[in-house]
């Protein structure tokens, strides 16, 4: 039979969803079965399918990164009860449910709604989780807490049905100021609290943004849509930005689907322009949207504020973190955690974009009780956002794309970044490690960056990593080496040895790079 023609060039996925997106899961469960076209359009309820046949994991939408400690306990009985008694933390502040069964599906939704939880648009060609600098309402350094925005972000445009389909995922970070710890510039939609001067000498609080960032195979870095939004204008852009990509994203190339690559292909003129139009298609008022330089009047903040030691919020109150290895911890540890934050803070637990956990509004006096008790549960209490606070994504132990152990890898790594010889440069080098191009740990962006790939032999092939270093958002790190699993460690810790001998003054290992050059270091790996 001749194929319609209609000349609007569509990839199968996209001839599913505009069938509908509305999925059954008590029928689906009754059933014990998804269909192709079910397995794809479910990832918009946040269900993905595993590696392992017949699991599934159930990623649950947490903007901001904050949940209450209710909330918390609720999750770990779900997990308990439904996900092989574990919980898995994302680098976006999402949580992950692993090892659900499909007739189980209906009823982890159902507990989760019970405290206001849900799985909805967890994944999918949609809005994903709004993540916010995990130090939001409490930073020193913050212009706007940009907490209350990422919720309300997420919650209007998740009601917007017009935003349902969109050509792939769409990412939305805040940051309270310039240092830009929600990750701006590997995003959809990077959003960065400023305060400017007015003219009669007061301070005016908004937004600049940038749009088109993201990792994967082909990685760029966002660029400014705004110099300066209205605060009260933000959520409306939002939605404006997410028009544009609903309208110009490539519906037939997925891996050309992504906002990033409509910025490159049409520009960000051209961008700001449609984006104005859909603005105006609104009756929202742009009138004092900015493009020409603005100059951010706020504290100075530090380069990488995250590594101070015994942070504290502008009142004086502690943030306790807590590191919790890659990214997973029980359920019984997960409950716990929600009891000290009860005991000791202010009854919400965070989740960072490092896969960590944190309690704030912690008396100071009352630290190292809580750190004794953390360690108790068997993790770190101190040595974040930096060496020992590795990154890596799930890799093989779950995910069907990827290629690599990761979990191997940063057992390896983890054994070698505790040698006291590295003491001097703990808050200067961060390691990220991912199982695949995806970049769910954005190997591109940290000091040391390792992704996952199969290296050829003479006969089939075998696991190793494409290592870069020098990365950091606005420029992503240069290829050091491709290598054989085995040979991975070595090669780190001639990275590490190298950066120790050439450093100069407060150099993080991205500046080292930036000064030296990759070749230097990829001079002392073939002479070592």
């Amino acid at each position: 039979m001749q194929r319609e023609l209609d000349f609007k060039r569509r990839s199968d996925e996209e001839r599913v969803k505009a069938a509908g997106l509305v999925l059954d899961f008590d029928e689906i469960a009754r059933r014990g079965t998804m269909s192709k076209a079910e397995v794809m359009l479910a990832k918009g309820y946040g269900v993905y399918s595993s590696r392992q046949h017949g699991d599934h994991m159930l990623r649950v939408t947490n903007p901001g990164g904050v949940m209450t400690s209710a909330q918390v306990r609720l999750l770990a009985d779900v997990a308990e009860k439904y996900a092989a008694g574990k919980v898995a933390y994302t680098t976006r502040q999402s949580v992950q449910l692993h090892k659900v069964r499909i007739g189980d599906i209906p009823k982890v939704m159902r507990e989760l709604a019970k405290q206001g939880l849900t799985t909805f648009h967890g994944c999918g060609d949609n809005l994903r989780n709004v993540a916010a600098c995990p130090w939001a309402s409490d930073c020193k350094y913050r212009r706007i807490d940009v907490l209350p925005f990422a919720r309300e972000t997420q919650a209007v445009l998740n009601a917007c049905r017009d935003l349902d389909n969109l050509p792939r995922k769409f990412k939305i970070t805040y940051s309270g100021c310039g240092a830009g710890c929600g990750q701006p510039w590997i995003n959809c939609v990077g959003i960065i609290a400023i305060a400017r001067r007015k003219d009669d000498g007061s301070l005016e609080e908004g937004f600049r943004v940038n749009i088109g960032g993201g990792m994967g195979w082909k990685p760029f870095v966002a660029q400014e849509l705004f110099s300066f939004v209205p605060r009260d204008k933000i959520i409306a852009l939002c939605r404006a930005v997410g028009l544009l990509f609903r309208d110009h994203g490539d519906r037939f190339h997925r891996a050309r689907a992504r906002l990033k690559f409509v910025v490159f292909r049409i520009g960000i003129d051209e961008c700001r322009r449609i984006v104005l139009e859909n603005l105006a298609d609104e009756e929202v008022d742009h009138s004092a949207f900015e493009t020409g330089p603005i100059d951010d009047c706020g504290l100075p903040w530090p380069e990488r504020p995250l590594t101070e030691d015994d942070p504290r919020d502008s009142g004086g109150r502690a943030i306790q973190r807590i590191m919790v290895p890659k990214g997973e911890l029980s359920a019984s540890d997960l409950r716990r955690v929600a009891e000290l934050a009860e005991i000791y803070g202010d009854k919400q637990v965070r989740g960072t974009n490092r896969q960590n956990l944190a309690i704030h509004g912690v008396d100071p006096k009352n630290v190292p009780a809580l750190r004794k008790e953390i360690e108790k549960i068997g993790m770190g209490a101190e040595g974040f956002f930096g060496i020992r606070d590795i990154v890596p994504c799930v890799g093989v132990t779950y995910c069907p794309l990827a290629v690599s152990t990761t979990r191997n890898m940063y057992n390896l790594l983890s054994e070698l970044v505790v040698q006291d010889k590295y003491r001097e440069i703990r808050d200067k080098v961060l390691i990220d490690i991912t199982g695949c191009p995806n970049s769910c740990s954005p190997y591109r962006i940290t000091d040391i960056g390792l992704r996952g790939l199969r290296i050829r032999e003479e006969t089939g092939s075998t696991e190793g990593y494409r290592i870069v270093i020098g990365g950091r958002e606005k420029k992503f790190g240069k290829l050091f080496a491709e290598l054989k699993e085995a040979d991975c460690v070595t090669a780190v810790e001639c990275i590490l040895d190298t950066f120790l001998k050439l450093r100069r003054g407060d150099e993080t290992l991205a500046d080292n790079v930036d000064r030296v050059s990759v070749a230097r270091y990829v001079k002392e790996w073939e002479n070592a």
